[in-house]
């Protein structure tokens, strides 16, 4: 029971975290097609972003850590390569979060900055990050 208690937090989580990585890149991608400065309107909508970010999403990625660990150890999986490639991704995945936060952040704080051109792929780099994480995941290969 345990388990599936913990289970069913990690993948509410994790969906929680996921969708916020996706609104930050789709943000970033909208932004950056803008003319500099941003006007006050569009700083406003950032600025609920960033909130956004640290109310909700950065802590339903702690949380998503936090129950992926517990699975792992419930489940005997830390010598497996598919668990180990599994957490190369979510690293990536965090550190996107980081530098997609960190962005956002600083468009706040100065309207003349644009996000790094880097970001305009990150929509696809989630969805392939994601994909190749459930596909682990679900077949648990090697």
């Amino acid at each position: 029971m345990m388990y599936l208690l913990l289970k069913t937090l990690h993948i509410v989580a994790v969906m929680t975290w996921i969708s916020g990585l996706l609104m930050q890149a789709f943000l970033l991608r909208t932004v950056a097609r803008q003319p500099l400065p941003l006007l006050p309107d569009e700083r406003s909508v950032i600025g609920a972003a960033v909130r956004w970010d640290r109310l909700l999403i950065a802590p339903a990625m702690l949380l998503a850590w936090a129950c992926g660990l517990g699975l792992a150890t419930l489940g005997h999986w830390w010598m497996t390569p598919w668990l180990s490639l599994k957490m190369v991704l979510v690293l990536a995945l965090s550190a996107l979060h980081g530098i997609q936060g960190g962005s956002l952040r600083r468009m706040v704080a100065s309207p003349a900055r644009r996000p790094p051109a880097c970001l305009r792929h990150a929509t696809a780099a989630v969805l392939c990050g994601v994909t190749a994480i459930v596909l682990l995941v679900v077949l648990k290969p090697g």
